[in-house]
């Protein structure tokens, strides 16, 4: 993996859409994933030929292969596979070293040589960006005006994604991090740091030093739909319901949608007046980034609205 960033060529994206390609997702545990869904729709809106498929594995060598094959030019990247790519590409953005995994893979062409570089990137961070922008505009934009901070519930893995985008695009200089343990959250300072991010993380531990902070307007949910069991669980639970509970509601971004959408964490919001926003939108607007740096088309080129209807529409068959 280069440290220093490459000079490129200028990407012919025109000739590549006469050409036949196919994109795969990488990973484990990926049956239920509606990106084939997203991605394949969209190709065929954009009227490509292309296909993208899943790729059911986490042996790297093999899809290293798979990836540097003539039908190729760029892949996805999904869970166990999303830190471990990071070494077998040639080069990771800014975005991705800042979060440490990456999620998406394209090819571009080094200028002095016409050698095929392997980029990495994290569009997840997108995907939570474009999820508030689009669907709550105004809550963004008295979160800067105010300057308040961002909230992530969970140190899992979404929560880097998560925290990146609060800060480098949403306006919030300090992002508030809800977990069961401080050991992990001081791991997601230290390794985000490292890669170059600047913001301020702290970590919010239990409801009484909740009470005692500025509340946010923007908040990522990232762990899965279940009710805390361990006295560390209910703990963060507890916390959660803190800000919940505060008087200057905002939105909040559920990442959970499998295997159902309106989780316990959704309807909790939901009750409480908070603008919730399903985590299906952060998959599809992370979909459009990846499909941007495929095809050279912009988000502004695509048929936006027609494709997250259609996603939404046949999420279920």
């Amino acid at each position: 993996m280069a440290s220093n960033s490459p000079i490129l060529e200028k990407t012919n994206f025109e000739e590549l859409r006469t050409k036949n390609f196919i994109f795969r997702l990488f990973g484990l545990h990926i049956s239920h994933s509606k990106s084939p869904l997203l991605q394949n729709y969209l190709f065929g809106k954009s009227g490509l030929s292309w296909r993208y498929e899943l790729y059911e594995s986490s042996d790297i060598d093999a899809f290293k292969k798979v990836l540097q094959g003539d039908d190729c030019i760029g892949s996805a990247v999904t869970m166990p596979n999303k830190v471990v790519m990071t070494e077998h590409v040639d080069f990771v953005d800014n975005d991705a070293k800042a979060v440490g995994a990456i999620n998406t893979i394209y090819t571009r062409k080094e200028k002095d040589t016409g050698k095929t570089l392997y980029i990495g990137t994290n569009t997840d961070t997108y995907g939570i960006r474009d999820s508030f922008l689009y669907n709550a505009p105004e809550v963004v934009e008295k979160s800067k005006k105010s300057d308040k901070p961002g909230l992530v519930y969970g140190g899992g893995g979404a929560c880097r994604s998560a925290v990146y985008a609060l800060n480098e695009f949403l306006g919030c200089s300090k992002v508030y991090v809800i977990n069961r343990f401080a050991l992990e959250v001081e791991a997601v300072r230290e390794g985000m740091v490292k890669g170059g991010f600047k913001g301020e993380i702290v970590h919010v531990s239990t409801p009484e030093q909740a009470a005692s902070l500025e509340k946010p307007n923007l908040i990522v949910c990232t762990v899965p739909d279940f009710a805390p069991l361990t006295d560390e669980e209910k703990t963060a639970r507890e916390t959660l319901e803190v800000f919940i509970g505060s008087q200057d509601k905002g939105a909040v971004l559920e990442m959970c949608y499998h295997p159902k959408p309106l989780t316990r964490l959704y309807n909790e919001f939901k009750a409480a007046k908070w603008q919730v926003i399903g985590g299906m939108e952060a998959m599809i607007y992370q979909g459009f980034a990846q499909q941007s740096l495929w095809t050279g088309y912009s988000l502004e080129e695509m048929p936006v609205k027609d494709v997250v209807d259609y996603v939404y529409k046949n999420a279920n068959n």
